[in-house]
């Protein structure tokens, strides 16, 4: 289980960024968190990695692994979580890769690195998982720079790295924002088919991907948490100005994404 107990986070210049957060991660339970642009979800992702912008501090609260006080941790320590207990998919898939290594030499090295695999093995592995989510050009993206490979092959190899490392639990953050309707279907289908081993927080202004993945959503307003609910009585009754804003927008498009700057 991922804790998170009244999390409060503070910007360098003393600003609240997140302001008594609390929330649970189980398996088989996805969450949903939507809010404004600037509302703190971001943030909220960055205080359970430990990657925090400079200057930025927890000023409250706590984040429980399992039981594991994570921000009592030394950075060294709580790095050891990151992967194989702690996934992570980011809204671009481009900064999850570095630019001037070959796909499969990243993959390989993390497999390497996280789960103590001979090189042999941890290439076995990375084209199995390239076959998982449907990457059936596997020697050619194993070959191919990041550069090379469009958002949505990206975001499906960010996918197979995960598949590889199985974490307990994992921190999505926008990942559909970037992908055409094809890659964003693909992905929501991966993550189905995974949250009944890992907890998920799923960060999204897609209001068809929070209610096809998330039984329960979250609202976030200027880092506090405002409304939350079982996701289709969010969209059905809000009970908030700013979720009744949320819900018209969300009738007015038709699902999919916006500006949230505007609400």
């Amino acid at each position: 289980m991922l804790e998170v107990k009244h999390l409060t986070v503070r910007s360098k210049e003393g600003r609240p960024l997140v302001r008594d957060v609390s929330f649970t991660l189980t398996p088989g339970e996805p969450l949903g968190l939507t809010g404004a642009s600037g509302s703190g979800k971001t943030t909220i992702i960055k205080a359970v990695m430990g990657i925090l912008p400079y200057g930025c501090a927890i000023e409250a609260g706590e984040i429980l692994l399992d039981g594991l006080s994570l921000e009592k941790l030394p950075a060294r320590e709580r790095r050891k979580y990151c992967g194989t207990v702690l996934g992570f998919i980011p809204q671009s898939p481009m900064t999850a890769f570095d630019p001037h290594m070959r796909i499969g030499a990243q993959m390989v090295q993390t497999f390497r690195l996280r789960l103590n695999l001979p090189k042999d093995k941890a290439l076995t592995l990375a084209r199995e998982q390239l076959l998982a989510v449907n990457l059936e050009d596997v020697e050619r993206i194993l070959n191919s720079f990041p550069s090379q490979l469009s958002g949505g092959m990206l975001q499906r190899v960010s996918m197979a790295c995960l598949g590889g490392l199985a974490p307990r639990y994992i921190l999505a953050d926008e990942p559909t924002s970037a992908l055409d309707e094809e890659n964003r279907d693909h992905l929501l289908t991966l993550l189905r088919e995974i949250y009944h081993s890992a907890g998920i927080l799923f960060v999204s202004h897609d209001v068809s991907a929070l209610k096809m993945l998330c039984r329960e959503t979250v609202i976030l307003e200027q880092g506090a948490i405002i409304e939350r609910q079982n996701t289709e009585a969010l969209f059905t009754h809000p009970q908030q100005s700013w979720t009744q804003a949320f819900v018209h927008a969300a009738e007015t498009r038709k699902g999919g994404d916006w500006s949230w700057k505007a609400l």
